[in-house]
């Protein structure tokens, strides 16, 4: 009996990996996107444009000439695709939109007896209807890798590969790669921060100042004779990554002078540069410091991810700064099978 159940156990465990190996690694595309240099509208210009689609204006106004160089612009990709039981011609195209770099997607069908482009299927990144999906060529059928990130942080949450339905037109997941951040810091950084404080800032939540909720409008706080006051930044469409702009202020106060008793106004003493992705006030050696993370080196703040950063200490007494240092992430992944 007990080798009965071990050679069904074996059987089950087999056929579990003989499943999971059927499904294509998916981090092994995430370096196919990486890798390729995808086709843009400019290379198909010529066959697909606002005479050739068939649709009303409405759904094709980005490709009147008056458009059509704002299209390119924000074009990401438009390349050949194969859906499995369709023979036509297809493309798929991508285009980031507005402030916030929503994702616009759309595949194209071509009819041969018209001769006309039609509109085969279209998602609104805004509307939450895609995300960052990049086609990936599987044998040969195409697969889609979807890379989906945290709308506030942009941080990587994972790689989604996806196969599209062409009887249902929708997606289908297949299999999952899960992101982790962990950081190597170094004994010295470790006096200023720590990595479940990162994770705490990148999350929105000040807690470890003593604060409730998350996505707090409005920090203030009083140190000594200085004030530290911290504001989410916005923009028209949402909020960005976690933004601080910071200023420190010399308190309101009175003093006493030869004339007696006067009133010396709140002063604005410092300003950080730019945009800063969270900070914390820390207490060494009796003395108060304002530990601050900002962009790393992956560019505009209103699109980097919170992943690698600067870090930097600045002593509040006398505004100086007394440590700054790079910090490196490391993302490491989980596969989940569908």
């Amino acid at each position: 009996m007990k080798k009965i159940f071990f050679a069904l156990l074996f059987v089950l465990a087999l056929s579990s990996l003989s499943a999971k190996s059927l499904v294509p690694n998916v981090l092994h595309f995430a370096e196919v996107v990486k890798k390729s240099e995808y086709t843009t509208y400019a290379d198909f210009e010529n066959e697909l444009n606002y005479n050739t689609i068939d649709a009303p204006h409405s759904e094709k106004e980005e490709f009147h000439p008056d458009f059509v160089e704002l299209t390119k612009k924000q074009n990401l990709y438009c390349t050949p695709i194969h859906l499995d039981g369709i023979k036509d011609k297809m493309l798929s195209m991508m285009n980031l939109e507005g402030s916030g770099g929503f994702a616009y997607f759309r595949i194209f069908r071509f009819d041969k007896k018209a001769k006309k482009w039609t509109i085969y299927f279209s998602a609104n990144g805004a509307k939450g209807e895609c995300g960052m999906v990049f086609p990936v060529q599987n044998k040969k059928e195409t697969l889609f890798l979807e890379i989906e990130r945290d709308f506030d942080t942009k941080r990587l949450s994972s790689y989604n590969l996806l196969s599209f339905s062409a009887k249902e037109k929708a997606w289908r997941k297949i299999a999952s790669a899960h992101s982790r951040y962990s950081y190597d810091l170094t004994d010295e950084q470790q006096q200023w921060i720590s990595a479940e404080k990162i994770e705490q800032m990148a999350a929105f939540d000040y807690s470890f100042l003593g604060i409730s909720g998350d996505h707090v409008q409005k920090i203030e706080r009083e140190i000594e004779d200085k004030k530290i006051v911290a504001e989410l930044y916005w923009t028209s469409v949402a909020r960005l990554p976690s933004n601080y702009t910071i200023k420190i202020f010399k308190r309101e106060r009175e003093v006493f002078k030869t004339s007696g008793k006067s009133f010396e106004d709140e002063k604005e003493l410092f300003a950080l540069p730019s945009v800063q992705w969270g900070f914390d006030i820390v207490e060494k050696d009796s003395k108060p410091y304002l530990v601050f993370i900002g962009m790393g080196n992956s560019g505009e703040s209103s699109v980097s991810a919170i992943e690698d950063f600067w870090l930097t200490a600045l002593d509040l007494r006398s505004l100086e700064v007394v440590h700054h240092s790079f910090v490196k992430s490391k993302i490491t992944f989980e596969q989940e099978y569908f």
